[in-house]
């Protein structure tokens, strides 16, 4: 099982970490510089940031000197706030065995030990501050902290990628397939994939926020960028991406499939993402399937 923050949670920490690393300094830092340091796709940036002034962590002001910047010292900002800034309140909605046998109409066997799971997760976020993680971060760069076997980095090599896909809906009814999937997307990714698909807001409005993690194919891979909705005519629009692309094979595994590039490989995941997700989305009967999955949910 994953346990990981979304890729909205994860822009979210690092923009915090970022404003609490530069808090001493006592002054806003633009967006711009957020993105230098924190590599947050700049499209998105605003609202990353946007997140964290709506919780009351951060304030902006306008104009020359303004900018971003924490409302309350590091030390003061638990990384329980940072998270559900982003990820909302981190608690467990549903039964972690679903209906069951009758016997659990009321309450299921592990009701218990998993209500427990996450009161012990949210305390010991509450109790890690945002000034800690800030600290670790300025460590990691000087390289002088100890790098724990569990670290999960294996540096693999990125690759930007772009493509588009046709779709047979109208811009209107892209959208709202689009909307209609969000909260279920794993169901829309096809073959073997983990898949996260945001709507965002504001100037960005009509756009996603989109992450997968391919699970087979000759070599597992992760990408995260954005999708948008461009309309070609009235009963066809086409989706664009823009990815970044990491190949996600274990340490010391083979990384190029024989007789292919990894660009190319990557490009070819990221046309069949496309066109798996151009599919559910024109396929009525899956997509009604996911909203009723939703109001049931």
């Amino acid at each position: 099982m994953d346990v990981t923050l979304s890729k909205r949670g994860d822009y979210v920490m690092r923009s915090a970490i970022c404003l609490a690393r530069a808090f001493a300094d006592d002054r806003p830092r633009k967006i711009r510089e957020v993105v230098e340091a924190t590599e947050v796709p700049r499209s998105f940036a605003s609202q990353i940031l946007s997140d964290l002034v709506r919780a009351g962590l951060a304030t902006s002001r306008a104009g020359r000197d303004g900018g971003y910047r924490l409302a309350r010292s590091p030390e003061q900002v638990s990384v329980l706030e940072v998270v559900e800034a982003a990820e909302g309140p981190l608690r467990v909605d549903r039964c972690a065995l679903g209906d069951g046998p009758c016997r659990w109409q009321d309450v299921c066997p592990l009701h218990e030990t998993w209500s427990q799971v996450a009161v012990v997760l949210r305390d010991l976020l509450a109790r890690t501050t945002l000034d800690e993680v800030a600290q670790r971060d300025a460590a990691i760069e000087a390289g002088t902290y100890a790098i724990p076997a569990s670290s999960h980095r294996s540096h693999p090599t990125a690759l930007e990628l772009a493509d588009t896909a046709q779709v047979e809906l109208g811009a209107a009814q892209a959208h709202a397939a689009l909307a209609r999937a969000s909260d279920h997307a794993g169901a829309l990714a096809g073959r073997a994939r983990e898949l996260s698909l945001t709507p965002l807001g504001g100037e960005e409005e009509g756009h996603y926020l989109v992450a997968w993690r391919s699970l087979d194919g000759p070599v597992p891979s992760r990408a995260e960028g954005r999708v948008a909705v461009v309309a070609v005519d009235a009963e066809r629009s086409e989706l664009r991406a823009e990815v970044t692309w990491w190949p996600q094979a274990p340490p010391g595994a083979q990384l190029r499939p024989e007789g292919m590039e990894p660009a190319e490989h990557a490009k070819k995941e990221l046309r069949a993402f496309l066109r798996d997700l151009a599919r559910s989305l024109e396929r009525p009967a899956a997509t009604g399937k996911l909203a009723r999955a939703g109001r049931k949910a």
